[in-house]
């Protein structure tokens, strides 16, 4: 029996929750652009060619360029972090310590979860709108371009909820250097 490792109840572990925030953090980030990229790709390839020639794509419709708008904002804010997210996942202490990196921190990140909330609540309320009307001549590409116009906006989605972990421990992280 004394071959086993014990554990002993009084020392406290090694592996607290405070140093998973970093790998948190830098999983949101990480989370966040990629599938901010995949709505990216996908606004800017979708496109439909009428019998006549003309095209459908994303400009077409001014809520699907904010949407743009949107995902574009998302993914620069983000990558500008990420440098900053690695250096705390491998020093466990923060580049910048200082309130006022870290309030603009809390502030952007409040300002980016709105905006791409509002750019995934535009991407998808055009979508059910616009596929609610009938079209007189190719129908059946008005409804392609728009069912198409359905993975932006569920891409747009998971990047939302990550950037929410990020704005929620960023506003940890202010509450943390404050105490």
């Amino acid at each position: 029996m004394s071959n086993y490792p014990q554990y002993n109840f009084d020392v406290k572990s090694s592996s607290s929750s405070s140093s998973k925030i970093p790998l948190i953090t830098l999983g949101a980030r990480v989370v966040t652009i990629a599938t901010l990229l995949v709505s990216w790709g996908v606004l800017q390839t979708s496109e439909v060619t009428f019998s006549n020639g003309a095209r459908l794509t994303y400009d077409y419709y001014r809520s699907y360029s904010y949407t743009l708008f949107a995902v574009i904002a998302g993914a620069v804010y983000n990558l500008l972090h990420i440098p900053f997210a690695i250096y705390f996942l491998i020093r466990k202490k923060p580049l910048i310590n200082h309130k006022v990196f870290r309030h603009i921190e809390l502030y952007g990140d409040k300002i980016i979860f709105g905006i791409l909330a509002t750019g995934a609540g535009t991407a998808l309320g055009a979508t059910m709108d616009l596929k609610k009307i009938v079209y007189n001549d190719d129908n059946s590409k008005y409804h392609d371009f728009l069912n198409l116009m359905y993975i932006p906006a569920a891409f747009l989605w998971p990047g939302l909820v990550s950037s929410g972990i990020s704005s929620i421990l960023s506003s940890l992280s202010l509450h943390k250097s404050e105490s």
